[in-house]
């Protein structure tokens, strides 16, 4: 474009004006100051005025030079926001919700596989369970513990067939087994998933008071109650491999299937969109995977 200057020239002229020096305009623009220099020479013939005044190794703006830095600042801070919008439209958005127990358990220790695989996807995370909000679009994708699939407006996929048992720490000090009196156990509680002991007790016939014990505020923290020694909780299996696996917490009596599910929901017409897909192939491969 004839009626233009150099880009080059006017962008070496901009830090040479922020800096009012050639010398941290080329720090900042990792060049040389010869190379400011002459870009800004180059700029002052294309004008036919000169816009620093040079003296004694320092310089100075021009009433020229002051106009152009100017006009300089508002037209790079304009293109730079242009720009950064341009780059944020490229970025799709994702809300997970979940319980806090399975955020903290299973996704946060895996989600990097998913952003390293998908870096286009900013992801959000939440720690409700309504559904509702899906239908309201207030979430994207609910993952969640239910029975069965809900209403056809939802779409509902199956993650894993849910499997619950007791667990504490290697270091527990009683001998558990299924003819074991849990009343004389220290039993440990999540307030967010008060039945769990009675609901195992049903599936396996195990005898106790099931209600008795320490209480926590979510799972999170009763697994980590367990974990150092302070009884023995009732937890997803699915929520403690990684600790099984490391050894830091045991299953002495295994896990027994119960009458629910883990399933990924999100609104039905919106079950194909390229961001949900992505992240619905990776759940299912996470949970396919050992540990």
């Amino acid at each position: 474009m004839p009626d233009l200057p150099s880009l080059r020239a006017l962008h070496y002229f901009h830090q040479a004006a922020l800096h009012q020096s050639f010398s941290q305009a080329a720090q900042s623009l990792n060049v040389t100051h010869s190379a400011v220099s002459h870009q800004i020479k180059q700029l002052e013939e294309w004008l036919g005025k000169p816009l620093f005044l040079r003296a004694s190794g320092r310089v100075q703006l021009t009433s020229e030079g002051e106009r152009l830095k100017v006009c300089c600042i508002q037209t790079f801070r304009e293109i730079e926001v242009t720009c950064e919008k341009i780059r944020a439209s490229n970025l799709n958005s994702l809300s997970v919700s979940c319980a806090p127990s399975f955020l903290a358990q299973r996704l946060i220790p895996r989600i990097s596989r998913f952003s390293e695989r998908h870096k286009n996807i900013a992801l959000t995370f939440q720690t409700h369970v309504e559904i509702d909000k899906v239908r309201s679009k207030q979430t994207d994708v609910l993952i969640l513990s239910h029975e069965q699939s809900v209403q056809e407006d939802i779409a509902a996929t199956l993650i894993t067939v849910d499997y619950i048992g007791p667990v504490c720490s290697p270091d527990f000090g009683y001998h558990v087994t299924y003819a074991s009196d849990f009343s004389t156990l220290p039993l440990l509680h999540a307030d967010t998933k008060l039945h769990a002991w009675a609901e195992w007790a049903k599936k396996t016939g195990a005898k106790g008071d099931f209600w008795a014990g320490k209480h926590f505020d979510n799972l999170t923290l009763g697994i980590q109650a367990a974990r150092n020694g302070l009884g023995i909780i009732m937890t997803p299996q699915i929520l403690v491999k990684k600790e099984i696996r490391e050894g830091t917490l045991i299953a002495p009596l295994g896990f027994a299937e119960v009458d629910r599910a883990t399933w990924m929901m999100v609104k039905a017409t919106r079950k194909d969109e390229p961001e949900i897909e992505m992240f619905r192939r990776w759940l299912l491969e996470e949970a396919g995977m050992v540990g």
